[in-house]
């Protein structure tokens, strides 16, 4: 399969808190950053989170980036290890 990206993907360790909603249940998780682009992020999640969400992503310091604060988003990739693991890709808005 074809990556279609048209922006690189960095490997960077970032602090991230993300908020959102599942099922009608509000939460807010904190994790880190797999990966960033200036369009994306990836990030593993706990909470189980639908494809198409939007989510508010807080992001510390990133030495990629020129936006950091609250950032909104839309969850575009959904990927779940046998371990249960979650890797979510998301767009920023």
């Amino acid at each position: 399969m074809r990556d279609e990206r048209r922006h690189e993907r960095e490997p960077e360790k970032t602090k991230l808190v993300v908020r959102g909603t599942h099922a009608g249940t509000s939460f807010e998780e904190e994790t880190e950053t797999v990966d960033l682009s200036m369009v994306g992020v990836s990030f593993y999640l706990k909470t189980p989170i639908s494809f198409h969400s939007f989510v508010s992503i807080e992001i510390g310091s990133s030495s990629l980036l020129t936006h950091t604060g609250r950032i909104q988003a839309l969850v575009v990739r959904i990927d779940t290890s046998s371990s249960g693991k979650r890797l979510i890709g998301a767009k920023f808005l």
